[in-house]
């Protein structure tokens, strides 16, 4: 892909590209001593393959930036790094600056040389990441926790002010400085204190590599207050992982009004080991994600499950029995497999990884759910698994109503230690029914809260829509997933943006058509942080743009890659921000009047807009018809269709037949294309290359008659070599004949009289 250099606003970008420019040319020149202008082909193949107009980038140096929090209504993308939290433009992150829109939180000296004492490092297990990033109340204030060098810490800060400190003489001043036209980060003043804030132990985890989840939750708890829902580790030891619950605060008196809630410790049945993946609070519950390791398998091996549990945001414990935990807790397992009569589980929900079998890996990297936020009914999520080698993820997605109804079916128990998990009878559960939201759950009977304390887990799996993933692919592990929605031609579009752990990002889109079936297709594959794995992702509708985040970058990408994207009408018209414009042979931002068919409705729309690419050879010469088109789903095109198919047609209203190879004649290349050789007159003509319906590539071929045929470069060679070789020869041998004549003109001959 070629850059285009217009108005570039990351410096750091433009220097690359002029520096790889560069590189390309002196590299060609000195070592394959080609001419510089030749050397440019190398600048054709430079690795990233978008087009600067469609990204824009921030980077303060490795930073580590994991944790998003996206505010569409003050155009900011809040950014947790290492010892810092960012706030990024979100029309154009480039517009960011490192000093001015960050605060700082770095953890104090006693904790770092603490957590060095402890073994750790020094330069990134003690530092301060910042892991969680929630709203409070009208988003004039976050809620943020980090590692804090393995102490975890929690703050509220005010969006509003900046605040920065001055050192001197070893004391700390406080300096607020407000601006008029953009919000700044600061924390709050010291008089503006926030109860229950300081220690961020179960709010979120001590180690940076630990997956954790939290969301803030305003409305529905206990006596109205706001409070923290988080699920993470509650140990430096890592033994005891928690969903947990903050005591709940009068915010104006500062008064604790309810003690925090947590799962039961230590108890595998409530959780074994879990990797949480995502939280979200909907109507009465609030919802986690993680996968952990399947207590009901225990018996035959060692196995992995996702799960959704769910908890009563009324929920005040029981008032004997479970006074310090939830009286409302309930898992589930989810259901991401590929249909057949022996359908294949993936069996860990990620934001990072999984793959293909029965006896799973564990797998330690991170995970994620993903939830539309205009939309509390459907959940899409990212599943991995591995097995020997092999590697693999899907994408499936899940109703909140399917949730809901395993939820209200039967539970799952184990008689005895030894014994098989079955269904509960119905008989054997109480009432009211374990799990469901009551007013007041102190109030509960003791039969009722020693159940859920035995019997957590529901007996059926949530089962993904449509009774298939969305998209699933062997040798790729995707890291996150973010969703967007739009509308063309009455039809309800959802495209999905998966990263992967190696810094790609799949585009599928899905739809419903008008007969009420489900489809699915990949759209597009492109770099956004390779080789680096994604380890944060978001996307603004109101803003069309995907940001994405590794280790060392954040980048934004525009949702309308068109032109200068798709190169070709067939690529254009399967994205449904895209159209193909006839007129101008170029892919366009989709408007009433460009071509568009992303379900094939319409087989070979896209032939007339495919040129012919004219050739006049010479009588006898061999030829290469290239046909390099690239398509992301190249795979599941050719299962559907077969291979790809030369044809050729003598004249434009002769019927044209498939070109098959021979040895002798035609040959099919790997890259699709096609060599013809010796060409007689009688195969002059047009030469098409399909699959299925869609014409990918088109050759005029005109075979010329009158001049010789060109020799090739081999045969030039051989000939050379031949006339190099008797040339030599012929040297020799009138060298050999010059010495003899030279003798003889020397040397008297026996019959010459000589006078004496």
């Amino acid at each position: 892909m070629l850059y285009i250099i217009r108005s570039v606003d990351n410096k750091y970008l433009a220097t690359a590209m002029l520096e790889t420019a560069v590189y390309c040319i002196m590299y060609g020149f000195f070592y394959h001593k080609v001419s510089p202008s030749s050397s440019l082909n190398c600048i054709l193949n430079v690795s990233f393959s978008l087009i600067l107009e469609h990204v824009r980038e921030f980077s303060c140096g490795k930073l580590h930036y994991r944790t998003f929090h996206l505010d569409s209504s003050k155009d900011q993308l809040y950014v947790g790094a290492m010892d810092k939290i960012f706030r990024l433009n979100l029309n154009n992150i480039n517009r960011t600056r490192c000093e001015v829109d960050s605060l700082s939180l770095e953890p104090n000296r006693e904790s770092s040389l603490s957590c060095v004492s402890k073994g750790k490092s020094e330069l990134y297990d003690c530092r301060n990441h910042i892991r969680v990033i929630q709203p409070i109340g009208d988003g004039n204030k976050l809620y943020i926790c980090g590692t804090n060098a393995h102490s975890p810490r929690d703050w509220v800060i005010n969006v509003n002010i900046l605040a920065f400190v001055i050192r001197i003489n070893n004391v700390s001043l406080v300096v607020h400085k407000t601006w008029i036209t953009q919000a700044n980060l600061s924390h709050l003043f010291p008089y503006e204190s926030f109860p229950g804030v300081g220690n961020g132990i179960a709010k979120c985890p001590f180690d940076p590599e630990d997956n954790a989840t939290a969301i803030w939750v305003e409305k529905g708890n206990p006596s109205g207050l706001p409070g923290l829902y988080s699920g993470s580790v509650a140990e430096f030891t890592k033994a005891d992982t928690v969903i947990f619950r903050t005591d709940l605060f009068n915010v104006t008196t500062g008064q604790r009004v309810h003690p925090f809630k947590r799962t039961i410790k230590y108890d595998s049945k409530w959780l074994d080991k879990p990797h949480f993946v995502g939280s979200y609070d909907i109507g009465d519950f609030v919802y986690f994600f993680f996968r952990e390791s399947a207590v009901e398998y225990i018996n035959c091996g060692k196995n992995v499950y996702s799960r959704v549990a769910r908890v009563c945001k009324r929920d005040t414990g029981g008032k004997n029995i479970l006074s310090k935990n939830w009286a409302s807790f309930l898992k589930a397992r989810l259901n991401c497999s590929i249909p057949g009569e022996f359908p294949f589980y993936f069996n860990e929900i990620r934001e990072f990884e999984q793959l293909f079998c029965i006896l799973l890996i564990i797998l330690t990297t991170a995970e994620h759910v993903y939830k539309h936020p205009d939309d509390d009914s459907k959940f899409y999520a990212v599943f991995s698994t591995s097995m020997n080698g092999l590697l693999g993820s899907a994408i499936c997605t899940f109703s909140l109503d399917s949730v809901q109804e395993v939820f209200s079916g039967k539970f799952k128990e184990q008689a005895t230690s030894s014994s098989a998990w079955l269904p509960v009878l119905t008989s054997k559960v109480p009432e009211p029914r374990p799990g469901v939201c009551v007013n007041d759950t102190q109030s509960l009977p003791d039969s009722v809260l020693n159940f859920i304390r035995g019997h957590p887990l529901m007996d059926s799996a949530v089962a993904h829509d449509n009774g298939k993933p969305v998209f699933y692919k062997r040798d790729v592990v995707f890291t996150r997933i973010v969703v967007d929605r739009l509308e063309v031609k009455g039809i309800k579009y959802f495209v999905y943006y998966a990263g992967t752990s190696t810094g790609y990002v799949y585009k599928l889109v899905e739809w419903v058509d008008r007969s009420g079936e489900v489809h699915s297709h990949l759209v597009d594959v492109f770099e956004a942080t390779v080789p680096h794995p994604i380890r944060a992702m978001e996307i603004s509708s109101k803003h069309k743009s995907l940001y994405v985040a590794s280790d060392n970058v954040v980048r934004q990408f525009d949702l309308l890659m068109c032109k200068g994207r798709y190169e070709n009408c067939i690529r254009c018209i399967k994205d449904p921000y895209c159209g193909w414009d006839r007129d101008h042979g170029e892919c366009k931002p989709f408007v009433i009047g460009l071509i568009q068919d992303l379900n094939n409705a319409t087989p070979g729309i896209c032939d007339d807009c495919v040129k012919f690419r004219e050739m006049k050879v010479n009588y006898g010469q061999s030829i290469h018809l290239s046909c390099p088109v690239r398509l992301p789903d190249m795979e599941l095109l050719l299962s559907k269709y077969g291979s790809l198919k030369w044809y050729y047609f003598r004249s434009e209203r002769s019927t044209g037949y498939e070109v098959f190879p021979r040895r002798d004649k035609f040959v099919h290349t790997n890259d699709n294309g096609l060599v013809i050789l010796n060409i007689l007159e009688r195969e002059s003509g047009r030469y098409e290359c399909k699959l299925g319906t869609n014409t990918l590539c088109r050759y005029n071929i005109t075979v010329d008659l009158k001049t010789c045929t060109a020799p090739a470069d081999n045969e030039y060679r051989k000939v050379y070599s031949e006339w190099c070789h008797e040339f030599e020869k012929y040297k020799q041998a009138m060298k050999a004949w010059q010495m003899k004549q030279a003798k003889c003109q020397t040397v008297a001959h026996p019959n010459e009289v000589t006078n004496s």
